[in-house]
């Protein structure tokens, strides 16, 4: 079982000073703890996609806390993607078992969360292009499955003007220790062709942690 305290510490290592991170339980989440503009969102929902929902907003709201915000909606977006007051820039992230949040002031942050699983063979060319399979050593599935937690922690930071869809071809992950470079291969929303971002990976209670701050 994955611990949230051991989970955070290993989230806020990702990111610099002046990020504020939250981990909270799905399992734990209260709904009726949403505001209205969120429950919007959530109608029909089956109880576990409204359990991670909650368990995100939740943290969400322990991010905008810890940077001195008084507690806000957080609604989504037509991207799915949850709308921050004006201000600042967020992320979510969750899974069956834990949701994670993490939250600044300016610049574009993304996050994401997958278990520390292999992915199965057929999916390796659906996340990765043959170069960036080339580079990987080992346990192959697992490393697929940090690269496609890479790619989703990249997606997600967007400024909230900006924001465009685009594939995993979009992108080209060479993974290190604890870390990872992104680079683009054309021009999408508000990145350029050959633009490099770097981000950082972390390994945690079974877990994949990735992370990305402008």
């Amino acid at each position: 079982m994955t611990h949230p305290p051991a989970v955070e510490t290993a989230l806020r290592s990702l990111f610099p000073a002046g990020v504020a991170v939250a981990v909270e339980r799905t399992a734990m989440s209260d709904a009726t703890t949403l505001w209205p503009d969120e429950r919007t969102a959530m109608v029909g929902a089956v109880p576990r996609r409204l359990a991670e929902f909650t368990a995100g907003r939740i943290a969400a709201r322990r991010v905008l806390a810890s940077l001195g915000h008084p507690p806000a909606a957080l609604p989504m977006g037509t991207d799915r993607a949850a709308i921050w007051p004006p201000g600042l820039s967020g992320s979510i992230a969750h899974d069956a078992d834990l949701a994670i949040a993490v939250g600044r002031m300016g610049a574009p942050l993304g996050v994401d969360l997958e278990p520390d699983a292999p992915l199965e063979e057929a999916l390796w060319p659906v996340i990765c292009q043959e170069g960036e399979l080339t580079r990987l050593q080992g346990d192959i599935g697992r490393q697929v499955r940090q690269v496609f937690c890479a790619k989703e922690a990249v997606f997600k930071a967007q400024p909230a003007d900006a924001r465009a869809m685009f594939g995993f071809d979009m992108l080209d992950i060479t993974l290190a220790e604890g870390r990872f470079d992104a680079q683009f291969r054309a021009s999408v929303g508000p990145f350029r062709a050959e633009q490099v971002l770097a981000g950082r990976l972390a390994v945690v209670d079974g877990v994949i942690l990735a992370g990305v701050a402008w």
